[in-house]
């Protein structure tokens, strides 16, 4: 019997070549020609819907795409992903532009250009001091809670469009804005919500899972939902307030520009430009290495992205951006899915898919204006939705309990506060101190069985900090003199000859950025075929971690090495879930020697 192949792995039945990206890659030009039209008819009223949201002009998403897509050709970095603006953003900059325009969106978009061009320069920064990996390691937990919180924020800033309202609304007060949702209501436009309303259910209906064995449907699904607003808003002759604007003359009418000198000359705004600028480059940089990753994993050639040199590529292009009157540019993890299911195979992709970008609005103002902006809010609010619906917090759930009140503490702290970047500062808080208790509690039951009870309570709490956040390494090889070494029995009974043993104190999120520089060395060195064992003797190994050991264990197989993770039966785990939290059950031993 032979097994089907899926959609991802039908693109290089053909080759095992690997496409590189530069100029050799050009010679993909016919996959990633046909993969950047489609990938531009399902991102291209997205992002005028993403820019909307944003407060800004629909054409700055153009602008974002054209730039990305010569950018990240010709900077590399990745391989398939696909650049531009991202929803993950609109709440962000849209509370960055209130700020800095003090309560005025005209007054506050070319300000908040200002500090797009400051958050690439300072991506561009990060990237040279090597700073690229550190975001991969926040907290998974913490990286869910923030995402489920800007899905909140954008179905609280969209339902006013879908329900019918042509004014713009906008409050940090989550409270007053659910008020303003009841003020709203008995004035909807019947007219204009049904086209929304309708939209949402096409949207929900092409993304159930009976239609899961059919991504290009799903994929398409956001082209059917603006086809289908345009034929009804044509039909019920919905007023012009309630359709998207874009001028005639583009780049004369619809292209801001950033005021660097009213930033610099009112000192009233530095504060507010301060923490716009590390709002953005938190979000920014987070979310573009979580998505390479994570596409790097679908990727049919196995190819690796370059976390540093993806986050320069993305600081120049969001840089020059700004400068163009655009917003932040980001990998984009639905459009990057969609260019891999429709064959594209480089960089490449991207310069199409900006051209193509290019061409519709150049060409079809006329059409885009016949576009209802409950539409796009109703795609907005379903994207919104995916981030935060609840079948996200039974995915946390088991993983273990701790992942919810982790996410829980950077969601509600963003709720209440209004403020993505405190949110997420709540959240790190709560993993460090939920990591400070069980390895303080490892690090007593350890000296109580040792007799040493006499060791103060602040003297523990030392231990546990070092324990925490040092370099998780405690040795590499079984420390005897001389060259013979003798077998490892394994766990299966087996023999493994001369392994690399690789004893480890507790890891986590706040030190599993030293492991990986340690295991990526040790690999780098390590030419011949090998058996790694990754020996745990800490007294807690976290979801990040688990989920490190097991790329790497990944990595190990690619290169033709063997690698065993060994000693888990020395902790409990908060979960069924094969990378669930897990703390010591025992005082100390020594499973393996």
């Amino acid at each position: 019997m032979h097994r089907r192949s899926g959609p991802l792995e039908k693109v290089h039945q053909s080759t095992d070549e690997k496409p590189p990206n530069g100029v050799r890659g050009l010679r993909y030009w016919r996959h990633d020609l046909l993969a950047g039209l489609q990938v531009s008819l399902l991102a291209f009223p997205l992002s005028i819907g993403i820019a909307l949201a944003s407060g800004a002009p629909p054409v700055a998403a153009v602008v974002s795409a054209v730039i990305a897509g010569f950018a990240f050709p010709l900077l590399g970095g990745s391989y398939v992903t696909i650049g531009g603006p991202a929803v993950g953003l609109a709440p962000a900059s849209l509370a960055g532009m209130f700020v800095l325009g003090q309560g005025s969106v005209d007054a506050g978009y070319p300000l908040l250009l200002v500090a797009i061009c400051i958050s690439g320069a300072l991506q561009v920064l990060l990237s040279r001091y090597d700073i690229g990996r550190l975001a991969m390691y926040i907290p998974s937990s913490v990286l869910q809670g923030m995402l489920m919180a800007i899905g909140l924020l954008v179905i609280i800033q969209q339902i006013p469009a879908l329900l019918g309202h042509s004014g713009f609304y906008y409050t940090r007060d989550i409270s007053e804005a659910f008020r303003q949702l009841l003020e709203q209501i008995p004035d909807l436009n019947i007219d204009v919500f049904s086209i929304g309303v309708i939209s949402l259910v096409v949207l929900f209906a092409f993304n159930s899972p009976i239609l899961n064995k059919y991504p290009w449907v799903r994929a398409q699904s956001p082209l059917l939902v603006v086809v289908w607003g345009a034929v009804a808003g044509w039909a019920l002759n919905i007023p012009k307030e309630n359709l998207i604007s874009v001028p005639s003359d583009i780049l004369t009418q619809g292209v801001h520009f950033p005021h660097f000198t009213t930033a610099w000359e009112q000192s009233g705004l530095w504060f507010g430009l301060f923490t716009t600028v590390m709002m953005l480059t938190l979000i920014n940089t987070t979310e573009s290495l979580a998505t390479i990753r994570a596409i790097d994993k679908i990727d049919p050639f196995k190819r690796r992205s370059d976390p540093n040199v993806t986050l320069r590529t993305v600081g120049v292009s969001t840089m020059f951006s700004g400068l163009a009157g655009g917003l932040m540019i980001i990998p984009g993890g639905i459009k990057s899915t969609a260019n891999i299911l429709a064959g594209g195979r480089t960089l490449w992709a991207n310069a199409y898919y900006a051209g193509f970008t290019a061409l519709f609005l150049w060409f079809g103002t006329g059409l885009i204006n016949r576009i209802p902006v409950p539409a796009l809010a109703a795609l907005l609010i379903f994207i919104g939705w995916s981030l935060c619906a609840p079948i996200v917090f039974f995915r946390l759930w088991a993983i273990g309990r701790e992942q919810i009140v982790i996410a829980g503490a950077c969601l509600i702290g963003t709720i209440v506060t209004s403020n993505l970047l405190l949110g997420v500062l709540l959240g790190v808080a709560a993993k460090i101190v939920l990591l400070c208790r069980d390895v303080l509690l490892g690090v007593t039951l350890d000296r109580r069985s040792r007799a040493e009870q006499n060791e103060s309570l602040s003297s523990a709490l030392r231990t546990s900090m070092r324990e925490l956040f040092r370099d998780p390494v405690i040795r590499i090889g079984d420390g005897r003199a001389g060259s013979e070494r003798s077998p490892v029995v394994t766990q299966s009974g087996g023999h493994i000859k001369h392994p690399y043993k690789i004893y480890l104190s507790s890891v986590s999120c706040m030190n599993v950025m030293k492991l990986e520089e340690r295991l990526e060395l040790l690999l780098a060195q390590t030419h011949a075929q090998h058996t790694f064992l990754l020996i745990f003797r800490g007294y807690v190994v976290d979801h990040t971690a688990m989920e490190y050991v097991h790329y790497f264990r990944e990595r190990c197989h690619e290169a033709g090495h063997q690698c065993m993770i060994l000693g888990n039966e020395r902790f409990i785990a908060r979960s069924m879930h094969a990378l669930a939290y897990r703390v010591t059950q025992m005082p100390d031993s020594i499973a393996y020697v």
